[in-house]
């Protein structure tokens, strides 16, 4: 796994990588500095039960990353739920079974709104952990806890 900063655009012609797709993610944090995460469902595609950040795959019809996120924010958390999000700030490379998932990754800061759960099958909760607790948690896959440890090291 690796984590590569960016400024700015994101060109993923410069990941050059065989067999990949790629996805969004954000890193939500409320004003305490806690972070969000969601525990994977039964039904998820792989890390059943294990706690990841929000994301998923980026569609065809997907404008842009932004709009990616936000459809993925409203598909997994519900219409109520407010986010403000951070221009992107990297790109995280995650090789999963026979995948290169190229994640474009933003940061977000939990304003306002319910949480709910969209897609039981796939989600069966959220929490709020602070960096040490979900560093600490046996209860994160290891690309998210990889992505903690990267964002707290980086002061994201």
């Amino acid at each position: 796994m690796k984590f590569y900063e960016v400024d700015g655009i994101v060109d993923l012609d410069k990941y050059n990588y065989s067999n990949y797709k790629v996805g969004v993610i954000v890193h939500i944090k409320d004003s305490n500095d806690n972070i969000l995460l969601q525990q994977r469902g039964l039904k998820s595609r792989d890390e059943n039960g294990l706690y990841e950040d929000v994301g998923g795959k980026v569609d065809k019809d997907d404008a842009d990353f932004r709009s990616a996120i936000e459809r993925e924010i409203k598909e997994e958390m519900g219409e109520d739920v407010v986010i403000e999000l951070s221009n992107p700030i990297g790109v995280w490379y995650v090789p999963k079974k026979d995948t290169n998932w190229l994640f474009v990754v933003f940061k977000g800061t939990y304003l306002s709104g319910n949480i709910k759960i969209m897609e039981p099958d796939k989600c069966m909760g959220y929490k709020f952990f602070t960096y040490e607790e979900a560093i600490q948690s046996n209860m994160l896959s290891e690309s998210c806890s990889f992505l903690v440890k990267t964002m707290k090291k980086n002061g994201k």
